[in-house]
């Protein structure tokens, strides 16, 4: 392929993802303060509310000079082959704001879900047209003072 060909090709490319990041960005307004640092479980919803994922937080690992924490999520029986993990990384010490992410695979194609830790939604999403879907979030602590 001629060099010419990969900038619209990489332009296109770089559209989509951004297109995503909007998506996501825009169902995350107004997520409120919360201390998912001691989060028991991670669950992933449909649009219907029926919960498609879920599973439990493991105990925190140092990575990258904090801690994290991991969820392996498991299919309920609505969609059986779908898959998924959750983590949710923080400071040591007193965090101001923790990273939320969400990874989930083989669900239905161009249907939202909604995501949450302990019954509090913190994202919905749309999945894309193979059954995939990441969200990414900085959600900020109670009583953080707001840094945006």
């Amino acid at each position: 392929m001629k060099t010419r060909q990969w900038i619209p090709v990489g332009g296109l490319l770089v559209t989509f993802i951004a297109a995503g990041v909007i998506v996501v960005a825009s169902s995350q307004q107004g997520t409120a303060p919360a201390d998912f640092t001691n989060a028991a479980t991670a669950q992933v919803k449909d649009a219907q509310g029926q919960i498609v994922l879920e599973g439990p937080f493991m105990m925190p690992v140092e990575e990258d000079g904090g801690l994290e924490r991991r969820a392996t999520l498991a299919p309920t029986g609505v969609d059986t082959d779908a898959a998924g993990e959750a983590e949710v990384e923080y400071a040591t010490g007193t965090p101001t704001e923790q990273e939320v992410e969400f990874s989930v695979e083989n669900v239905a194609p161009a249907a939202t879900f909604t995501f949450a830790i302990d019954g509090t939604d913190v994202a919905s999403a749309k999945s894309d047209r193979r059954g995939r879907v990441e969200v990414e979030l900085n959600v900020s602590m109670p009583g953080a003072s707001a840094t945006r």
